[in-house]
């Protein structure tokens, strides 16, 4: 994808904002879920609510299995993802694999590989993490993250809502 801006970045997870009770894996700069509601209908992650519309705004992400869980109940209940807001960094990104989402034109999506906190992982975890993570993706975005995305690390890399509706990933109205 040539097409893909690339722009630098810096942030890192503040401690009081991450579960350190145990390794987590994380793709996160900062474990702040920001959701905002549009309407009457607009529900939140973890939402027991059938069809209820999620609405994602300006969420930093968080941790992959916390992540992973909440896209797998969306599409359980059959429920809709809006993203909106200027960011959808790191795990938020993974809201991209509900079955029926939509994004902003001007929403900024920012991508990087996965990562525990304070220890490194292996070779074989990353491989296995990104996979995880990728899996979230439409196909264009999925070989791209493999290829490229996932070894981004601290400099992530940005792509706008408008690339991603571009390649057919539906508009919010």
């Amino acid at each position: 994808m040539t097409v893909l801006k690339f722009l630098r970045t810096r942030s890192a997870c503040a401690p009081e904002t991450c579960d350190l009770r145990r390794p987590v894996l994380s793709i996160c700069f900062g474990v702040m879920l920001a959701v905002g509601g549009v309407g009457a209908q607009a529900a939140q992650p973890g939402s027991q609510q059938p069809g209820a519309t999620i609405v994602i705004s300006n969420d930093y992400g968080g941790s992959v299995r916390k992540r992973t869980a909440e896209v797998q109940q969306i599409n359980r209940l059959g429920q809709s993802v809006e993203i909106r807001g200027s960011v959808c960094m790191s795990s938020c990104t993974m809201f991209l694999g509900a079955k029926s989402v939509c994004v902003m034109p001007e929403t900024s999506f920012a991508f990087h590989g996965p990562y525990r906190f304070f220890s490194k992982l292996t070779s074989l975890e990353f491989d296995q993490w990104s996979r995880v993570i990728a899996n979230h993706y439409p196909s264009f975005l999925r070989n791209w993250y493999m290829q490229t995305g996932r070894y981004r690390g601290s400099n992530p890399a940005r792509i706008k809502g408008s690339e991603l509706i571009r390649h057919g990933v539906a508009r919010c109205r």
